[in-house]
């Protein structure tokens, strides 16, 4: 049986046609990408006098992101880029600064263990299905939404232990789409001619980072005070973790702001990032819909129609094999941008400091020459030797090395959690939309939204 191969930007293939994409469709990255690009291992071009450096060799990966890290730090555009949201954060930050602030972070990150996390989650997804019922009726729905509620909903249970009102959803999701569109315009001309058009970008864009940071704010000053004024009684979430960390050097505890930026950053990585991937993953079932038949008959074999168990999770090997196969099609971030920090040399050709190095998840997960049938949807094709092979050499959609991601297990189990919940509840149907087109933002979103339909199941 054929495998459904999803819809994304053609490659280009003529020179004409990059130049009228880079007039019309610059912001979204996918749209430049040329046919080679999905089967060279290294290609290196100049951008408004800027040397940039694509690498998709899997050794040369690793020598980026792990074997010489430190030569390679975090670019300075992702700081320009998401300073407005971020503050100096663990995300955009390199060096003593970075290493200071992961010691912070270590205590809170053990809050993220399932056995920590798996109430509030399940108690979010549960409220998720609740919310679809009555749109559970055949008409188009922009999942995109309601994936970001769950996720956003998740996400702030586990930090702050407050279930999220649709009201913030909605202000969240706003700002957010609004931050995407205008600070990737706001900080371009920083990296390119000085003619390129900022049309406001720069103040809207700092305008919907702070609109974030409000809601965040909101919930954290209060807790900090009552903290410091030797209250008890605080929940054991998140928060309450990084509200007693200590630099081990000085002592000094988190201020208001450096916690408003670090609490920004995981509601960034914990929600935003699996919000695009779930929407995606509901996406793709609607194209195989024999797939998501398997998947309902596997969750009612392991969790039946009673509420789900930690342990079941793991028992819902498809489900994770969809949702892996998602983020090899869809990698939550397309392009990692690094810099080169000192003079190096991969796959034999020098590297000068200052360099741009990118990795691309998008384009490793789509490479001719590590995947067969890369662009078809095929959850089954990890269960084949071919498919394990690329998984272990040209699979990257958390990263990897010192700054892998440390929520992986938690995004992994709150989307077969989610996946299992809805398809219990309801069927996932194609609608009569456009398919969705994949842009690379802050995470790769979909340009007009992801529309499926709902019907119940009986």
């Amino acid at each position: 049986m054929p495998h459904p191969c999803p819809h994304y930007p053609a490659p280009v293939r003529h020179p004409w046609t990059r130049w009228w994409r880079w007039l019309t469709q610059r912001s979204n990255l996918l749209s430049q990408l040329t046919e080679g690009s999905y089967r060279m291992l290294m290609g290196r071009r100049r951008v408004a006098g800027h040397a940039v450096r694509i690498v998709n060799d899997p050794a040369a990966v690793r020598q980026v992101l792990v074997d010489e890290a430190p030569n390679y730090p975090k670019h300075r555009f992702m700081h320009d880029l998401l300073e407005p949201l971020l503050g100096v954060s663990i995300f955009t930050s390199n060096g003593e600064t970075w290493a200071r602030q992961r010691r912070l972070l270590e205590p809170a990150f053990e809050r993220t263990r399932m056995t920590h996390a798996f109430a509030p989650m399940t108690a979010a997804v549960q409220a998720l299905v609740e919310r679809l019922a009555p749109l559970a009726d055949g008409r188009p729905l922009n999942i995109e939404h309601e994936t970001t509620h769950v996720t956003a909903d998740v996400i702030l249970r586990t930090i702050l232990s407050l279930p999220l009102e649709r009201g913030d959803s909605q202000a969240i999701f706003e700002a957010f789409a609004h931050y995407q569109r205008e600070a990737p315009d706001a900080t371009m001309p920083r990296y390119r001619r000085a003619w390129w058009p900022r049309r406001g970008s720069a103040t809207r864009a700092q305008q919907a980072g702070q609109d974030i940071r409000a809601l965040l704010r909101r919930h954290i000053a209060p807790r900090h005070a009552a903290f410091h004024a030797g209250q008890t009684g605080a929940p054991q979430d998140i928060l309450g973790a990084l509200l007693e960390a200590r630099d081990a050097e000085t002592g000094a505890a988190m201020g208001v702001e450096e916690l408003v930026n670090e609490i920004a950053v995981l509601f960034l990585a914990g929600h935003e990032t699996s919000a695009s991937a779930l929407a995606w993953a509901l996406y793709l079932l609607t194209l195989d819909l024999d797939v998501q038949q398997r998947a309902v008959d596997e969750i009612q074999r392991v969790i039946g129609d009673g509420p789900p168990r930690l342990e079941q999770l793991r028992e819902l090997d498809l489900l994770r094999r969809i949702f892996r196969e998602t983020m090899r099609l869809y990698p939550p971030l397309g392009f990692l941008v690094r810099e080169a920090a000192a003079p190096g040399c991969l796959r034999e050709v020098p590297t000068e400091p200052g360099e741009t190095v990118i990795v691309s998840p998008w384009l490793i997960h789509r490479h001719q020459r590590f995947w067969e049938r890369p662009d078809e949807f095929d959850p089954d094709r990890f269960l084949e030797p071919a498919g394990r092979q690329a998984m272990a050499q040209a699979y990257l959609p958390f990263s990897m090395g010192p700054r892998v991601c440390v929520g992986a297990n938690f995004a992994m189990q709150e989307a077969v959690l989610v996946l299992a919940l809805v398809l219990r509840a309801y069927r996932v149907l194609p609608a009569d939309k456009p398919p969705p087109e994949p842009i690379a933002r802050l995470s790769l979103r979909s340009q007009h939204g992801v529309w499926v339909r709902l019907e119940r199941r009986t």
